[in-house]
């Protein structure tokens, strides 16, 4: 304990006093360190949570089928496909139309038998 003085002021008279005042001496490096060590005995260190955190994420290996047949045998796909199907509708693609040559303008220069030979 190391004495110390606080330098105060009267709220009735104005007055600058001084009050002394027991406080207790900071602690040292060493005392913080092993009050921290001992806090953290028995926890896990840095390497063992990052191995629960690996240990913690989803495995992520290859999932691909190369064909509609194994992707349907596939007891995991069929179920993902059975739980977000109903939310899809599946429609026959439209025929593309072939490009249409245009007409030409009204006064081409073009007459329309050179259009018919392109």
């Amino acid at each position: 304990m190391t004495k110390r003085i606080a330098d105060l002021t009267c709220p009735k008279c104005q007055e600058a006093i001084q009050v002394p005042f027991d406080a207790a001496d900071p602690p040292t490096l060493a005392e913080i360190t092993s009050s921290l060590q001992e806090a953290l005995k028995g926890q896990p260190g840095t390497e063992e949570i990052q191995k629960i955190i690996e240990g913690l994420k989803p495995q992520t290996e290859d999932h691909r089928h190369k064909t509609a047949d194994e992707f349907f045998s596939c007891p995991e796909c069929l179920s993902w496909v059975e739980k977000t199907g109903p939310g899809y509708q599946v429609s026959p693609k439209a025929p593309e139309k072939e490009a249409e040559t245009p007409e030409p303008a009204v006064g081409s220069i073009f007459s329309q038998e050179s259009q018919k030979h392109r």
